[in-house]
């Protein structure tokens, strides 16, 4: 009757392949090998672990050997984990088996969400910035305009009105000129008449 349960020791269950077995046996081969630990006390105890895993590998990754490890094992099961596998007692997913398509889902699925974010951050800023219109370009002092709809930027002839100063909406404008809030309001300019000093 066995007295170390070997599939606990590679974190396996009884029903695990020996592909299965073989991948496990690698994966804490290089997990506890000694040679990754540097401080003594360490490696002293990476070395028990690892003559522990190779033994397991031993008996197990062996198929005559295997089986009659488990023929024996079936005789008196343990119902617990042996007490003198710490490493396994504080992983509790040891057992859990993923698809490698869950798998990588699981691994991509936060980046493509993150880029989905930014995207959407990225349009909801470009709409909300333009607030429903374009930021009016050529709009600064000594230019002449035309009201109608909007305020546009044209060429000054006698009848246009002159802009004569721009600054922050709700601030005030010198005096004989009206002040014009931007499509985006937080903008104003100042609009003299036509002929008025400084227009």
């Amino acid at each position: 009757m066995p007295t170390v349960d070997h599939y606990a020791t590679l974190g396996m269950p009884p029903t695990a392949t020996a592909a299965e077995l073989r991948a496990a046996y690698r994966n804490l081969a290089r997990r506890v090998h000694p040679d990754g630990f540097s401080d003594p006390a360490e490696r002293r105890r990476a070395e028990g672990r690892m003559a522990a895993v190779n033994e397991a590998w031993r008996v197990l990754g062996d198929p005559g050997r295997r089986s009659d490890y488990d023929r024996t094992r079936a005789v008196a099961t343990p119902a617990t984990r042996p007490v003198d596998e710490p490493a396994h007692r504080t992983d509790a997913f040891v057992d859990v088996r993923v698809s490698p398509a869950v798998g990588c889902m699981l691994q991509f699925l936060p980046v493509v969400f993150g880029l989905l974010v930014l995207a959407l951050l990225l349009v909801v800023t470009a709409l909300a910035g333009s607030g429903g219109g374009g930021r009016p370009v050529g709009l600064v002092p000594g230019r002449c305009v035309e009201i109608d709809d909007g305020l546009r930027a044209v060429p000054c002839t006698v009848d246009a009105p002159v802009i004569v100063a721009r600054g922050v909406a709700g601030t005030s404008c010198p005096v004989g000129s009206v002040a014009v809030v931007l499509p985006y309001r937080t903008e104003q300019v100042c609009v003299a008449p036509p002929g008025m000093p400084g227009g």
